[in-house]
């Protein structure tokens, strides 16, 4: 089996190549059970479409695998067309195929099968199948059958992602204090009622690994060369005892490694950050998502503006540095509302911030009320859509030049610039930051930051 994330949709896309830690996950899983693996990651390895065309062509492998978030779903098809002549089956999963679900048979008739929901305990059944018929595995999607699957294992008994399968000297992350990156899910699920989130892959229970074996993979990670780890988790601060119990065991072990993680403004105070902070946290980053309590509420946050005021406060005094994410124009919202939350973002003192307008994906609960609505694209290169369904009460050229003016009054100014450079430097991340630099100069001007490949698209 071949596990394969694609090329970047264009030559400037501006995304920063992180590990696929689900290609990873699966293929642990495939290996424990003695199935041959391989993963390519075009992306990361900076290939072209016809280099990715070429690489599946001399592989001819008998299954491909793709993951693909409803974003870049058009790249997971590209990819899909383009293979297969080569392949004898296709099989799609991530939380686009687990949303979207048979309607994807119509949108990419190339797309033989899919995993909806968690794959690791589906992988290997799916594959059993392939080979010896007889009844559809749980978890498997074809065009006429399906049976729900439920994970059964807890997340500790998942084998540890095959980043020796990864090209990991291609990876980089900005925001990185060190070179040396990797990624880390060290909990799935998330418990909380946004209505722009999509948790349909791993549901509302938490699931969450133990202080210890979140740590065993941390000094392995050290011991393979890395400085920096982003935990990829959703909320990675949701139980506090947890979050105390893997910072003292990673002073215990007096390991030498740095990160970042997700939080909710409710879920850390002083104590907590101080603590973090001396185990290495460097960076956390925040749903902020709004200034206005209005935007708060129908995006169901359930945290209010001063929350998020003493949250940020307390981040930076235990010297760590927060990013908030934030979303502009979403529906209710006026002219003086957007306004309202770029100030906002200064007045917290946010290190970073990323703007993204609001789209009702597949699977969150904001498609039911507004996946109607055929949307304004409203983007930045930041976004990996290459079309945005925004929806906003605003005209679309109104909210895109707001969109505008909030990447720049905040970055353009001496200390994010200098933070930015400093950052780009520790991490090893130069060509990245000015692969993003020139992308957002592009944006900024009028112009679209990206440029699709001069060969005719297949």
């Amino acid at each position: 089996m071949l596990l394969a994330r694609p090329p970047r949709r264009d030559t400037r896309d501006a995304g920063l190549a992180v590990p696929p830690l689900g290609l990873a996950y699966l293929a642990a899983e495939l290996r424990r059970q003695g199935r041959p693996v391989e993963i390519l990651d075009a992306y990361a390895e900076g290939l072209s479409w016809a280099e990715f065309e070429a690489e599946v062509r001399r592989r001819r492998p008998s299954v491909l695998g793709l993951g693909t978030m409803t974003p870049v779903a058009d790249v997971a098809y590209r990819a899909a067309r383009l293979a297969r002549p080569f392949v004898d089956h296709i099989v799609l999963g991530g939380p686009h195929a687990t949303a979207v679900r048979e309607d994807i048979f119509e949108e990419c008739p190339d797309i033989d099968h899919l995993v909806i929901g968690e794959g690791e305990e589906v992988v290997v059944p799916y594959l059993d199948w392939l080979e010896a018929g007889g009844a559809l595995p749980p978890g498997v999607m074809t065009r006429d059958a399906f049976e729900p699957f439920e994970p059964s294992r807890a997340v500790e008994q998942i084998a540890r992602p095959a980043r020796d399968l990864l090209p990991s000297k291609g990876y980089r992350y900005l925001m990185a204090t060190r070179p040396g990156f990797a990624t880390m899910i060290t909990s799935r699920g998330c418990p909380f009622r946004c209505s722009f989130c999509d948790k349909s892959i791993s549901g509302s229970q938490w699931r969450a690994r133990c202080a210890t074996d979140v740590v065993d993979e941390m000094e392995e990670l050290v011991d393979q060369g890395i400085g920096f780890v982003n935990f990829y988790d959703d909320n990675f601060t949701l139980h506090r005892r947890r979050v105390t119990a893997i910072c003292e065991e990673i002073l215990r072990r007096g390991l030498d490694i740095e990160w970042k993680a997700e939080g909710r403004v409710d879920g850390v105070d002083a104590e907590l950050l101080r603590l973090m902070r001396r185990a290495g946290c460097r960076v956390v980053a925040y749903g902020v998502e709004s200034g206005n309590a209005s935007t708060l509420e129908l995006l169901r946050k359930d945290v209010s503006i001063d929350k998020v005021r003493t949250a940020f406060s307390a981040t930076r005094d235990a010297g760590i540095r927060p990013l908030a994410y934030i979303i502009l124009g979403a529906p209710g919202e006026q002219r003086r509302d957007v306004e309202n939350t770029i100030r906002f973002v200064r007045e917290i003192g946010a290190d970073y911030v990323q703007f993204s307008s609001l789209v009702a994906f597949p699977g969150t609960p904001l498609f039911e009320e507004y996946g109607h609505r055929p949307g304004a694209d409203v983007r930045n290169p930041v976004d990996g859509d290459a079309s945005r369904k925004t929806i906003t009460d605003l005209p679309p050229d109104e909210l895109a030049a707001l969109m505008r003016f909030a990447w720049r009054s905040f970055y353009l100014r001496p200390e994010p610039m200098a933070r930015l450079a400093r950052d780009a430097v520790a991490s090893g991340s130069l060509r990245e930051a000015a692969r993003l630099g020139v992308a957002m100069a592009r944006w900024n001007l009028g112009g679209s930051p990206y440029q699709v490949e001069r060969r005719a698209v297949r």
